[in-house]
């Protein structure tokens, strides 16, 4: 009876101890544990805002996404007023990457409380060819994450993780300093050949991370 009580200690502790130990691991600074953690954040890398001035159709769903729906005769100032983000979208549907549709709808500036106008309007939809090019991508805004429609010129793809900091504590933090090269790949298909090969050239850039209760973390700056 003592036997089989003290074997059944010995398992249960050997079992304590492993999985103590894989959680000790788990949290232990790995170049294997940045690089899964950085997937994320370098993947959207080489995304750009698509910066214009938004309207909501009276009587549609309205979004932060595509279609993205815009007045050409919109004189306001704010993001996408000088009309380059307009512009590049319009060479794009050129290349048949993205389809544009004009009409006349009530509509008002997205975010306004205006009443409805009837107006000319352009919306303008990713084609499906041009879907991994032309996304929403996830931003950090003032208070949270929000979903940004963005142009991606190529998927980022982490290389390497070069090195990292010790570990240090920062105002009850455990921080380190990683640093990893990263480059694009995939680029979109009307990139210039010289600049598909800037692109696919590795480059470097270091990230704070934090221990979080399920390990390391980047630092959303």
């Amino acid at each position: 009876m003592f036997r089989s009580t003290y074997m059944s200690a010995v398992v249960l502790l050997s079992a304590t101890v492993g999985t103590l130990s894989g959680c000790g691991q788990s949290k232990a600074p790995s170049k294997e544990a940045f690089a899964t953690a950085l997937e994320p954040v370098v993947r959207d890398v080489f995304c750009h805002p698509i910066d214009v001035m938004r309207y909501e159709v009276d009587g549609e769903p309205g979004g932060s996404g595509f279609p993205i729906v815009t007045s050409p005769k919109s004189r306001m100032a704010g993001p996408g007023s000088d009309g380059k983000a307009v512009a590049m979208l319009d060479g794009l549907a050129g290349v048949g990457l993205v389809t544009r549709t004009t009409f006349e709808k009530p509509a008002r500036w997205s975010g306004s409380t205006n009443a409805f106008v009837r107006q000319p309007l352009t919306s303008y939809a990713p084609t499906e060819k041009a879907a991994p090019y032309l996304r929403t991508v996830e931003r950090k805004a003032t208070n949270a994450m929000v979903s940004v429609p963005s142009f991606c010129l190529a998927k980022g793809e982490v290389v390497d993780v070069v090195r990292w900091t010790e570990p240090t504590d920062v105002a009850g933090h455990r921080v380190s300093q990683v640093t990893y090269t990263y480059n694009g790949v995939d680029p979109i298909p009307v990139m210039p050949p010289a600049e598909q090969a800037r692109i696919a050239e590795p480059k470097e850039s270091t990230m704070p991370f934090e221990l979080q209760s399920d390990g390391w973390r980047p630092v959303r700056r």
